[in-house]
């Protein structure tokens, strides 16, 4: 913790200082125009001139608090050297005193505040010259000098205690948002990719089905009508997958639903490799090693780089087949999906990069290019529990 710095007075602040030394000076005029001593004169204009300068003085002992405690020591003892009643030199420094060490200047005013009370301790003993009268003057002395420091010294910790505190809160208060800001970026990468897995793959598939529907409306009525059929299941199956979305979005404003559908799956995969068959491509499922049940936000993870993998072959590389290979282990699954078309020919495109990022959220990985034979190849290893999901990965 650092002291608090004396700073410019606000307003408040202000009207207090004004305060403070009105009062102050005023004390100072009346105790001492009524002071007297045997071989002094009166102090009547003096009184009010030395109450003046050392309340003047307090109105800048927030800017200045070394300065007013000098300069009121100063003032104190040119008085003292006068032929007026002299006064203790302890507390009409009192103020400045508390001023500078509640700036953290604790030696300073220790050391002040300590020599004046030797002095005045002196001055009691050379005026009284009772021993129980300088006894009493120096306890008196010495506790009115001490409870200003500790007062200061409290009031400073406090200060210095509050600051950190809303320091600390204010820190916090900014994690938070970073925070929150962050899992916002997430979601919304979460969602758009839901959305471009689900409507690629339900459009590019709709597409074909409705071509093929209408080249085989006039020679072939019924498979035009199958071919609408399979348009019309995939259309519905799209829905519901984006409905199911939107009840995680809208999150606790709709009781939940037993009815749901579960998240897409392994179980799921052969027959999303049907509809693309449907579709007029060739796709050959093979799986090797012994199938373990895994993460839901794995599961999910698996059938949209599937899915999202078969899309891009049906819209962009003319293939006429393509291969779905899934290989099991105990630590989780690995997937490749090929075709023997061109590939994409413009880069990665936000399917290929929403891929990757399912891989990557859940601690698995996503590799993506040119097969060795030609055609195009994804390959994903994702491990069987999901390091980390968002709401969206549950759908």
């Amino acid at each position: 913790m650092t002291a608090p710095s004396p700073s410019r007075p606000t307003r408040s602040t202000w009207w207090v200082d004004l305060l403070v030394a009105g009062v102050g000076g005023a004390a100072i005029t009346v105790s001492t125009s009524v002071a007297t001593e045997p071989t002094s004169r009166s102090s009547s204009l003096a009184a009010y001139l030395f109450g003046v300068i050392l309340g003047g003085m307090l109105l800048v002992r927030r800017r200045w608090p070394t300065g007013v405690l000098v300069g009121s020591l100063l003032t104190v003892v040119v008085y003292n050297l006068t032929d007026f009643p002299s006064v203790s030199p302890i507390w009409p420094l009192l103020v400045p005193l508390y001023t500078v060490a509640r700036a953290g200047r604790m030696l300073v005013a220790a050391l002040v505040g300590g020599s004046m009370l030797l002095i005045s301790i002196a001055w009691i003993a050379w005026s009284e010259r009772l021993p129980l009268d300088v006894l009493d003057g120096a306890l008196r002395e010495s506790v009115l000098l001490a409870l200003v420091l500790a007062l200061a010294t409290a009031n400073r910790n406090r200060e210095m205690w509050t600051r950190e505190l809303r320091t600390r809160l204010r820190m916090e208060q900014e994690h938070r948002d970073r925070e929150v800001g962050r899992r916002l970026i997430e979601e919304r990468l979460g969602i758009a990719r839901e959305l471009h897995d689900v409507t690629a793959h339900a459009l590019a598939v709709v597409a074909i089905q409705t071509g093929l529907a209408r080249e085989l409306l006039h020679d072939d009525p019924d498979a035009a009508q199958e071919a609408l059929d399979a348009a019309r299941r995939v259309n519905v199956e799209a829905i519901g997958e984006l409905q199911a979305a939107v009840r995680v979005l809208r999150g606790g404003d709709e009781p939940p639903q037993a009815s749901l559908t579960p998240a897409p799956g392994v179980e799921q995969l052969p027959a999303l490799v049907e509809r693309t068959i449907d579709s007029g491509l060739a796709v050959e499922l093979v799986e090797t090693g012994v199938r373990r049940a895994v993460a839901p936000a794995a599961g999910l993870a698996l059938y949209r780089i599937v899915q999202e993998s078969l899309t891009n072959v049906l819209r962009h590389s003319d293939a006429t087949s393509a291969t779905v290979e899934l290989h099991h282990c105990d630590q989780g699954v690995r997937v490749r999906v090929r075709d023997d078309g061109r590939g994409p020919t413009s880069g990665e495109g936000h399917g290929i990069v929403g891929m990757r990022e399912r891989a990557t959220s859940i601690g698995g990985s996503l590799a993506a290019g040119p097969g060795e034979h030609g055609g195009f190849v994804v390959e994903a290893w994702l491990p069987a529990t999901s390091v980390s999901a968002s709401p969206l990965s549950t759908i």
